[in-house]
């Protein structure tokens, strides 16, 4: 079987990506991946046996044309599919696997002139409930264009029309079948780490050092208002009331990383606080082995409420203690590994103290990681869930 997966952003970096094509391959389809190139001419990498197309684009101007995606500017999905549509032919494309909810139009548009095509959506996230608090989505022009309601209707019409659909949790499940999708069509492939792949990072010295210098947070991600980090940041002036070493460090970059900066300068603590910026794939391990303590501090939402991030399993298999909030997938794992301390969404007062019980309780602190590393090697891991991919895939 020929499976055409397409991804409107560059392949490398992409975890769950990575991971899922890595996996096909192995389990002997042959796998084209359809991406992007921002910095580059045209050409086919080889990965593990699948062929990268990577195909060059503006970022500026793809990330404007998909922020109107389902919008009256809705250009986006026609211009994607005279890009790749050339490419099904060459490659005699048996399924379509693609990539986050806002593409699914493109899948469509893709099965009209490729009958014979099946297509698998891949749903990373509840992107509805996430434009709610994406910044794009709730300031101008988005909160003019962007309609909750008629994307809540297309997602409801795009997944009854796909032939099969994967989600990342299995809370995203129920929520799902809550809208009418029928429970045959839906797999869930978890954000689960894959411990060949991430710890094979070479580690750098210099950073793991820097940070074990002081009693480090690590927060790893994307910065937006669904995130909660702005509660980390609140929470800093009152951890350092017994933390005198106390340093938060933040791995990622996003829409409000200025919001936070103006909070710390407001609080007068922004030499407690490293805003690292963006960082690769190869850096993320030596972070984590550097960092004392480790936070989800994402908001309590419907859309957090039936996801799950990467980083709970990657801070997990390098034992560190997370601290984390309420959501329900998060939770429900941090509770069952015995993993970590749970606190209440947007409570920076709690969230204090769950990182100052860390700081005070050494033995807490490994033992915690240590119950993260065995659960994962037992259960949370991309050898196991990725076998609910390859069955998905044998059955169709």
């Amino acid at each position: 079987m020929n499976i055409g997966m397409i991804l409107d952003k560059e392949f490398y970096g992409d975890m769950r990506v990575e991971n899922e094509v890595q996996a096909l391959s192995s389990a002997g389809f042959n796998v084209f991946v359809y991406c992007f190139t921002f910095n580059g001419d045209y050409k086919e990498d080889n990965y593990y046996g699948a062929t990268i197309v990577n195909i060059p684009v503006n970022r500026k101007f793809i990330r404007k044309l998909r922020a109107l995606t389902n919008t009256i500017l809705n250009f986006y999905p026609d211009y994607l599919v005279k890009l790749i549509k050339d490419y099904l032919t060459r490659d005699k494309i048996d399924a379509l696997h693609i990539h986050d909810l806002y593409l699914f139009e493109v899948g469509l548009k893709l099965k009209n002139k490729f009958p014979h095509i099946k297509l698998v959506g891949d749903l990373h996230e509840n992107y509805v409930e996430g434009l709610k608090s994406y910044k794009f989505a709730n300031t101008f022009p988005g909160n003019i264009l962007i309609s909750i309601n008629k994307w809540e209707k297309k997602e409801k019409e795009w997944c009854g029309k796909f032939d099969y659909l994967i989600t990342v949790i299995d809370e995203a499940v129920e929520r799902y079948k809550s809208i009418g999708i029928p429970e045959k069509k839906l797999t869930v492939v978890a954000n689960y780490v894959n411990p060949e792949n991430f710890l094979s990072a070479k580690d750098d010295v210099k950073i793991i050092d820097e940070m074990k210098q002081k009693f480090t947070l690590l927060y790893i991600g994307g910065f937006d208002i669904h995130r909660g980090l702005e509660s980390v940041v609140k929470a800093v002036p009152r951890i350092l009331e017994t933390v005198e070493d106390f340093h938060l460090v933040l791995v990622g970059r996003g829409k409000n990383e200025n919001d936070l900066k103006n909070i710390a300068k407001e609080l007068n603590i922004l030499q407690h606080i490293t805003f690292e910026g963006f960082k690769p794939a190869t850096k993320l391990p030596s972070y984590i082995k550097g960092s004392s303590v480790c936070i989800i501090p994402h908001l309590k939402t419907v859309h957090t409420d039936n996801t799950i991030p990467h980083k709970l399993f990657h801070y997990m298999i390098l034992e560190k203690p997370v601290v984390a909030t309420n959501c329900n997938p998060i939770e429900r794992i941090v509770k069952e590994a015995d993993c970590g301390l749970i606190y209440e969404s947007d409570n920076e007062n709690e969230l204090a103290e769950k990182v100052i019980m860390l700081y005070k309780n050494k033995n807490l602190q490994k033992q915690l990681g240590a119950n993260g590393k065995k659960a994962v090697e037992r259960k949370y891991n991309w050898n196991v869930t990725s076998e609910n991919l390859i069955k998905m895939y044998k059955t169709i």
